[in-house]
């Protein structure tokens, strides 16, 4: 085993060591539940630094400007000053101001529905209007509100890599729980999803898996060859399901990923 590999195995190991998981059907209901709008491949994406995706007045899908960076691979500059971003993603460039519906791409003025916005001293973007620009498979699936990209093209980021790296799991459907939300109390992570495949989930096969990234590099997550998280419960087709984590989003953390799934 080469020397990074077996850093990366024992950095997963020692995080995951730190984290203790568990499963609970209790409501979360004292803590704020937060809507997921957003996946890209597999992944459900739960939290952004320094606010998670959010749907904006005019309907749109905002996400952090550095994401695109972090998780999507393309590139960012933002000028303070002038409020405004350039991006270079998937072949194009694009540049954007802040509360502007003015846009440029590849070198064209284009008007936007909605605006870049300032959130929590974050520069964050209509995930749509760039997406329309490029060839990158999307689609927005209404039931669960969730803005879905399905290329491998943008399934760039280090928290990606890392969940690829160390997932040993088995498994038979990627697709067969939708993450529904997540709520935060204290050290505790409550995740909700919904079956939304065509049968019952036998006990011990639906699968929940978190990975927390860190802003100076490391993740926590469980890569299943030393597992210490008991199984969930069957879910019936059509049910939700909740895993409560311990372990969740603090000044530490840059993203937090998960995949909802079916294991063989």
């Amino acid at each position: 085993m080469k020397l990074k590999s077996r850093i990366a195995v024992l950095l997963t190991i020692v995080m995951v060591s730190a984290f203790s998981f568990g499963i609970s059907s209790a409501d979360a209901s004292a803590a704020a539940v937060v809507p997921v709008h957003l996946k890209v491949g597999k992944y459900s994406i739960l939290y952004t630094q320094p606010a998670p995706p959010f749907i904006d007045q005019a309907r749109r899908v905002q996400v952090p400007l550095r994401s695109i960076e972090d998780l999507l691979g393309g590139k960012v500059k933002y000028d303070a000053a002038a409020k405004t971003a350039e991006v270079e993603w998937v072949g194009h460039t694009f540049r954007v101001e802040i509360a502007s519906q003015t846009a440029v791409i590849d070198g064209k003025t284009v008007q936007m529905d909605t605006t870049p916005v300032l959130k929590n001293q974050a520069m964050f973007l209509p995930l749509r209007f760039f997406l329309d620009a490029t060839d990158v498979k999307w689609r927005w699936d209404q039931a669960s509100q969730q803005l879905v990209l399905a290329d491998d093209r943008v399934v760039k980021g280090a928290p990606f890599v890392a969940f690829m790296g160390n997932d040993v799991a088995s498994v038979r459907d990627e697709h067969a729980l939708v993450i529904q939300s997540y709520s935060t109390e204290g050290d505790d992570m409550t995740i909700t999803a919904l079956n939304v495949s065509s049968h019952t989930i036998p006990a011990g096969k639906a699968d929940i898996n978190i990975l927390i990234h860190y802003k100076k590099g490391g993740f926590a997550m469980d890569p299943y060859s030393r597992s210490a998280i008991p199984p969930l419960t069957a879910v019936r087709k059509g049910d939700t399901v909740k895993k409560k984590t311990r372990g969740g989003i603090d000044p530490k953390v840059d993203y937090v990923i998960t995949v909802g799934r079916e294991l063989n």
